[in-house]
């Protein structure tokens, strides 16, 4: 008995040892799933995903120029260093500016995400950020060329960079706006084709039409012919030929 159980003992042993180092497939095959569901969502959204890119990319630069004025420097620094631009977004302004920012950069990461799980309600609210974000735009634009022109074009090679980087991104951003109205209505088209074919999923059983009555050949007995004993020939006056005397 002692060695019967030694010899068990040693066999599960090396049998745990065994599963123990033997890879596991299912994950290799999750990931490699992920991988091209990732490949899949960046292949039908190229354009708004590049949108996004640069779009985080202006961001991110306007959001260092931010945090550099705003927590490194003082009102009258900022004007110093500043003078045009100190006139048309103020100090104060910077710290709203600097929130959005944040704002706008994490609705543009759940965009990304609202484009991989194929959420189209989620992307329309991050369409919200952006669209405030244009308008803003706008606003320190207009007020900007105005400054630029009263001025006769005699302003900080800072402030003029600042004018011309901004107008060419409203122009762009009118057209990235564009590109994600269209991106969300295209999701949308899709979860209804999706939810049509859910309801009529060729996986359920389908009615089979019924199938015709097979023609019933009558018996000859069953047959019945039936003869008029009725006279076809009209009988009149005019036509009626006496039979021959004999």
């Amino acid at each position: 008995m002692p060695y019967g159980f030694h010899l068990g003992s040693s066999s599960d042993k090396k049998q745990a040892e065994t599963s123990h180092f033997s890879p596991d497939y299912g994950s290799t095959g999750s990931m490699s799933d992920c991988v091209a569901q990732c490949t899949k969502t960046i292949s039908k959204n190229l354009l708004v995903l590049a949108v996004l890119l640069v779009e985080t990319v202006v961001i991110i630069l306007s959001l260092v120029f931010t945090i550099l004025n705003l927590f490194n420097s003082d009102e009258s620094g900022y004007k110093s260093y500043h003078p045009d631009l100190s006139e048309i977004v103020g100090y104060s302004l910077l710290q709203p500016i600097f929130v959005y920012q944040i704002l706008w950069l994490a609705s543009n990461i759940v965009s990304v995400i609202s484009l991989h799980i194929q959420k189209p309600y989620i992307f329309f609210f991050t369409l919200i950020v952006p669209i405030i974000g244009l308008t803003l735009c706008v606003i320190f634009l207009v007020p900007s060329v105005n400054h630029l022109v009263s001025h006769h074009f005699d302003v900080s090679g800072f402030f003029m960079g600042f004018v011309c980087a901004l107008a060419v991104f409203v122009i762009a951003f009118i057209l990235f706006t564009i590109a994600r109205i269209s991106t969300f209505r295209k999701m949308v088209k899709n979860m209804k084709v999706v939810q049509t074919t859910t309801e009529k999923s060729p996986e359920d059983p389908q009615s089979e039409a019924p199938e015709p009555e097979p023609t019933r050949v009558k018996d000859p007995d069953e047959i019945s012919v039936s003869f008029s004993r009725r006279s076809t020939m009209s009988m009149n006056d005019e036509r009626f030929v006496p039979p021959p005397r004999r």
